[in-house]
Order: structure tokens, then sequence, then C-alpha cells
């Protein structure tokens, strides 16, 4: 799924439609296509749970900060890397995750841990050195 959007965000990208609108009508689109999943699901909506101000702090955070300015981000690495190459950070985030719950939520750092993550920065390291026969021709012309 996730390369499908990838896909639809860089050839929307190419009608030169701005980031922020694009990203914009993504969500704006995928609100509506999963409210009747939601309410077909017995979904129900319950305002009363953002009465209280953590509750209404949490839900604005995760929408400001952890959806919408992260696929903004991600819509501009894509306009200007390119879908191939911003695919390849996705792998970004386990690393990141496991930094972030080491430092605030104290997380152990385990054997297993470490070498997953050196597996991956690894990989990630490696996928972005190799230089292929195509890239060379682009660099040539």
């Amino acid at each position: 799924m996730w390369a499908v959007y990838s896909i639809i965000t860089k050839k929307a990208g190419t009608f030169g439609y701005s980031t922020i609108l694009t990203t914009r009508r993504i969500f704006a689109y995928g609100i509506l296509f999963m409210i009747p999943f939601y309410i077909a699901m017995g979904g129900r909506f319950d305002f009363n749970r953002f009465a209280s101000a953590p509750n209404l702090l949490n839900i604005l955070f995760l929408g400001i900060c952890a959806s919408a300015l992260c696929f903004v981000k991600w819509n501009y690495a894509m306009k200007s890397l390119g879908a191939i190459r911003t695919s390849v950070y996705v792998y970004l985030v386990p690393v990141v995750t496991i930094i972030f719950s080491f430092i605030f939520l104290h997380e152990p750092l385990s054997l297993m841990v470490i070498c997953g993550t050196a597996l991956t920065l690894a990989g990630l390291i490696l996928s972005q050195s190799i230089r292929r026969p195509e890239m060379k021709k682009k660099e040539i012309s």
C-alpha cells in the first residue's frame, strides 16, 4: 500500500500542485473513504473524549506533528529524491524508534536490538552507496 501511495504522490507532483495541497487532499479523501468503513464496523462518534485537555492535546499532536507534518516532509523528499530513493529511508523508522524509546522511555537495548539496528543501517548505507550503471549515464550527460 505504501508503494501505491508513493507512486500516486509522485505522479500528483508532476501536475504542478504544491506538496501541501497534495497532502491535504490525500488526507481529506482518506478520511472520506474511511468513515463508511468505520460506521459499518460498529464505530461511533463520541466527541466527549476530547473534553479533557490531555486527550485533545494528544490528538492534536498526532494529527499535526506525527501525521500531517511527516507526510508533507515525505512528499517534499519524494519531489527532491524520487520515489525509489525516498522509499529506502522508510527503514530508518525502526532505528529512530529504538533510539527515542531508549532515551525517553528508558527501554533496554538488548544484543538483538543492537544487531538489528546495525544490520538496518548497514543495509541502508550499502543500498545508497552502490553506483548503478543507469545512474552513471545520467551523471555523464
